[in-house]
């Protein structure tokens, strides 16, 4: 196009200097500056314009015409992508689906179902004498006066975060005592009936082992075990926040669990712990991948233990150099889980996971479990868990979106993120155990507008 103005404008500026310089010529006519300035500069380019005009006139009309085109191209397309989306059929759902065979959760403002309880009644965190801010005044915390009395009994090498973070570890293991007993049996049992080798190390093993009695290989072939569903390994899941990545001593973590287990009968060959270390942002998607990879592995069971613990001086006065309002917390969680195909003796299921992760609508995901009619939404009691910042506009307007079709109304919304204070590492996880404790009459919903096509539904049947 330009070339084409160009040229014009040169082809104007030849014809008109002829026909003007030969007129100057036959008229001997003196020409000025102006003169010069008006008949080879001026009206060439007025002469180009005049000329050009239709061209460039059309050559916009065609350009703005393949704008909106283009425009009308894009709009039908994402148009059609989001009817595929929307059109995203039960069966295509991607889901998973886990059993959860116990749970249990431990906070300032109580253990299981009372935290759930307190929510409702508005508690929040209290002036804690023993820290302190940078003006050497006590702070609000939201501390577990419960574990104060053991922290004594903890290896003292370790830092005072770790101290109170391994209690609570204890704690937690104290309360699962009787299924992790009961697993333990099962895992000696199937290694009894179905592995000579580790049948030997059973045998082997102190609470068995008879003194006057000599072991070998054939020893197994004498054992009367009845069959028992098979049960390989119990995986433990140490979930930590991010910033103890390079502090939290894993030796002194690792012994507590094998002792204990070990304590429990369990050899080492079946039980493996390991540790995650996630950040605020990242540790909701951290988790369900988690929860992805456990409904893989069959004959297994795993024990998750997500734990976090501000309530320390040292910690204290790095977060509040910062944030003078700043209210550190602790808490832990714990749930023993395996997929559809583990079966424990003498455990019964106390709940059930469905995790729908391509659904941007919880309308489908409760269609696909049969629960879009379902008799609890006439009723006030909350039952979605609602692990994002309830004051974030943005937030809620996700949040609204995400239950418009469905009978679930505000009054039905449980927002745990603010009684956790600002120890948010893990509070997304800690908010999705707690749905475990939730009452046994009701289904529980666990959403995050970060996550919006992942839709959690916990409950104790699904059809």
């Amino acid at each position: 196009m330009i070339k084409l103005i160009l040229g014009t404008f040169i082809s104007m500026l030849v014809l008109v200097s002829l026909v003007v310089v030969f007129y100057w010529r036959d008229t001997k006519y003196d020409p000025s500056g102006s003169d010069f300035l008006i008949f080879f500069g001026l009206i060439p380019l007025g002469i180009t314009m005049l000329v050009m005009a239709p061209v460039i006139i059309k050559k916009w009309y065609s350009s703005r015409q393949e704008k909106k085109e283009q425009q009308q191209l894009e709009e039908q397309k994402r148009s059609e992508q989001q009817q595929e989306a929307e059109e995203i059929t039960e069966e295509e759902i991607e889901s998973v689906s886990l059993k959860v065979y116990a749970a249990s959760s431990l906070s300032a403002l109580g253990e299981n179902e009372m935290h759930l309880h307190q929510l409702k009644e508005g508690i929040s965190a209290e002036l804690d004498q023993k820290l302190v801010n940078g003006y050497g005044l006590p702070i609000l915390s939201y501390r577990i006066q419960e574990i104060e009395d053991d922290l004594e009994d903890v290896e003292s090498s370790i830092s005072n975060r770790q101290k109170r973070m391994t209690t609570l570890i204890q704690q937690q293991l104290e309360q699962n005592t009787e299924t992790l007993y009961q697993i333990a049996e099962q895992l000696k049992n199937s290694a009894m009936f179905y592995d000579a080798k580790l049948a030997l190390e059973y045998r082997m093993h102190p609470a068995w082992i008879n003194p006057n009695q000599e072991y070998d290989d054939e020893t197994t072939e004498q054992a009367t075990v009845e069959a028992v569903p098979r049960l390989n390994r119990l995986n433990v899941h140490l979930i930590l926040p991010e910033n103890l990545f390079h502090a939290w001593n894993e030796t002194e973590g690792s012994e507590l669990i094998h002792h204990y287990l070990t304590e429990l009968g369990i050899i080492d060959q079946q039980f493996d712990t390991e540790y995650h270390y996630w950040g605020e942002t990242t540790a909701y998607q951290d988790w369900i991948k988690l929860l992805k990879r456990i409904e893989s592995q069959d004959s297994e069971v795993s024990l998750l233990i997500a734990v976090d613990s501000e309530i320390d001086q040292e910690t204290v006065d790095d977060r509040t150099w910062m944030s003078e309002k700043y209210i550190p917390s602790e808490y832990i969680s714990t749930c023993c889980i395996g997929n559809s195909k583990v079966e424990l003796q003498n455990i019964q299921v106390s709940k059930s996971i469905r995790i729908a992760l391509n659904s941007n609508q919880a309308v489908k995901t409760l269609k696909h479990l049969n629960l879009d009619l379902s008799e609890q939404f006439d009723q006030e009691q909350p039952f979605v868990l609602v692990l994002d910042d309830q004051t974030d506009f943005k937030q809620l307007k996700k949040l609204e979106q995400n239950f418009a079709d469905t009978a679930i109304e505000a009054h039905h919304y449980i927002y745990s993120k603010e009684s956790l204070g600002h120890t948010q590492a893990l509070s997304k996880i800690f908010s999705f155990m707690l749905s475990l404790q939730l009452d046994e009459a009701l289904f529980a919903y666990v959403y995050s507008a970060d996550h919006q096509q992942t839709q959690v539904v916990v409950g104790t049947e699904f059809a």
